[in-house]
């Protein structure tokens, strides 16, 4: 796999930050995931669709609307990490939205998307069907599972 290279301070000074293979993910993220989990091509891959997702979020956070298609996407992609790691998984989660929201700008993006989520429920997939979740064939990607 060939890495972006390291954005920097660049990768913080906007919103989205800086994504210079577009492929939706930014290049930070890109490289956190890749040397945080760089024996789990499994996970790796269902963290990409995550901050892939979490770009739209940020992006769209003044919209109601795309806030809840964002959220109910965000839940897919939620099940799919629990599918693959089971309760480590709000873990790695909160670790890469850590790294994620790693700016004031991101933060406050943030808290308005999940103020326009006010109100509304997102209905879970049953548990069976946590593996449909994934955005990618499960059975196909190497890695732990």
């Amino acid at each position: 796999m060939v890495l972006p290279p390291d954005p920097g301070k660049e990768g913080k000074e906007t919103l989205l930050g800086i994504d210079s293979d577009g492929d939706g993910v930014r290049d930070d993220i890109q490289r956190y995931i890749y040397f945080t989990y760089p024996d789990d091509e499994k996970l790796r891959l269902g963290l990409a669709y995550y901050a892939k997702e979490f770009q739209g979020v940020l992006a769209d956070a003044d919209d109601r609307e795309a806030a809840y298609e964002h959220a109910i996407k965000m839940a897919r992609h939620g099940e799919c990490l629990d599918y693959l790691k089971g309760d480590d998984s709000i873990y790695i989660e909160r670790a890469l939205d850590a790294e994620i929201l790693n700016t004031r700008e991101r933060s406050i993006a943030y808290i308005t998307y999940s103020d326009n989520l006010g109100g509304r429920v997102i209905d879970g997939a049953p548990l069976k069907e946590w593996k449909d979740s994934c955005s990618f064939d499960v059975d196909v990607v190497g890695g732990d599972q």
